[in-house]
Parts: C-alpha cells; structure tokens; sequence
C-alpha cells in the first residue's frame, strides 16, 4: 500500500509506514515519480520523500556511532572528493547541500554519488550507509 497525503509530515509517514503501508509520499508528487513509487512499493520496496529517508540516514549513522565506527579501508578506495560526498551522504545530507558544503554542482554530486556506488558495489544511500559502517566481529 501507498500512501497519498495533500498535508505530509514526518508524522503521519511514520504513522503510515508503521500501519504496514510500503510507501508514503505527496498526492500531488509528478506522475513518473508516482509510477517510480507505485514500482517500488508493489516489488516489496520502501518509497518515502527524500527528506523523511535522509533524516533516517543521518540518524542511522549517529546511531552506527558516527564518523569514529567509518570504514577506512572502503574509503581508501575513493577519490578525496568522492569520500567527502559518501561522508555527508551517510550523514543524510541532501545532494543541494552536499553541492553547497563543497561548491559544486548537484551534477557534479550526483556523478561522484555514482562513482562511489560503483567502487562499494551498493545501489542506494542506505545501502552505502550499512556498508561504511564497521561492524562489530561479535556480531558479523
């Protein structure tokens, strides 16, 4: 199920995704992005707005124990631009901010978010998140 909201909040997403709805987002959202949701949440994704997901991110990575719990091997593989793009990334900035933080284009983000995806083998912020992350071997 897909919620559609003409008032959304961080609440009522929460709300939602806790009822068992599979995504949340605006009733007015353009229509290639209601079909991109309408794909996702039917194939058992999540799709929630962009500033819902990076506030979970930023969130996650505080909770993963921040800049200290960092894999420095994974981030030796990147380019010194494309770790300052994965870092902020994992800190839930968005692209607009991350290009401000940096001064550059949110082109130009986006192109090292995908080298960075590429070098780390992930698709997706979330998935850069978990592995950056340095587990714990009493837990691997």
């Amino acid at each position: 199920m897909l919620v559609l909201s003409m008032a959304p909040s961080e609440q009522e997403a929460m709300l939602a995704l806790q009822s068992g709805a599979r995504g949340y987002a605006h009733a007015l959202l353009a229509p290639n992005l209601l079909q991109q949701a309408a794909l996702v949440t039917a194939n058992q994704g999540v799709w929630v707005p962009a500033e819902l997901l990076n506030r979970v991110l930023g969130a996650t990575y505080k909770g993963l124990g921040g800049a200290e719990r960092v894999s420095q091997e994974l981030l030796s593989e990147l380019t010194e631009r494309e770790r300052a793009v994965a870092m902020a990334v994992a800190e839930g900035v968005s692209n607009k901010e991350v290009a401000r933080r940096l001064n550059i284009t949110e082109r130009t983000v986006k192109a090292h978010l995908g080298a960075v995806f590429r070098k780390t083998g992930v698709r997706d912020r979330m998935q850069l998140l978990v592995k950056l992350a340095v587990q714990d071997e009493r837990i691997v």
